[in-house]
């Protein structure tokens, strides 16, 4: 069971990838081009996408197992007429179109993950930030006391009457 688990999980990771989808579009055409120029797909190409398809996508394999010579003694013969072969090449056809699919997909997802890396590295570390957040509180303090002092002494060049300023502090004490 474990191996099942990880031959399943192998091939997950090949669709995760762009090197792994590379890799399973180039079986796929090769299977494609042994059937088009010998009628059938040799029996190692067969064994290579069976272990990469058969969790993902059995039909593929299934369809690309039959696609094989017609007997043990026979390998060198096609066994398939040109219909089952023309079906097959349409299943392949069609796995290719989706595989292009998920490149797309894969390399969005990477780029993206580019992306959030290179934004993350530019953020400071967490203490930096908690240290410059002081700072900035530090400062926008000094600013409004700055402002409400200039504010008095405007005042009282106009002549106005102003009270003297008021200390309230809002802390406990213990």
């Amino acid at each position: 069971m474990d191996r099942l688990f990880r031959h399943a999980s192998a091939q997950s990771n090949l669709r995760e990838h762009q090197s792994g989808l590379e890799y399973m579009s180039v079986l796929l055409e090769r299977a494609k081009s042994e059937i088009e120029n010998s009628g059938f797909i040799s029996e190692r190409l067969r064994r290579k996408i069976f272990s990469v398809f058969c969790f993902w996508d059995y039909g593929v394999a299934l369809g690309c197992v039959s696609a094989g010579p017609a007997g043990a003694g026979m390998k060198d013969t096609p066994c398939k007429t040109e219909t089952a072969n023309a079906d097959v090449i349409a299943i392949i056809e069609n796995r290719l179109e989706r595989l292009g699919t998920f490149k797309e997909y894969v390399l969005e997802r990477e780029n993206l993950a580019l992306d959030a890396e290179a934004r993350s590295l530019s953020l400071p570390s967490p203490a930096a930030a908690d240290k410059l957040l002081r700072y900035e509180v530090h400062l926008d303090r000094q600013l409004y006391r700055a402002m409400d002092q200039l504010e008095r002494l405007q005042r009282q060049r106009k002549g106005e009457n102003v009270p003297a300023p008021l200390n309230v502090n809002l802390g406990r004490r213990a």
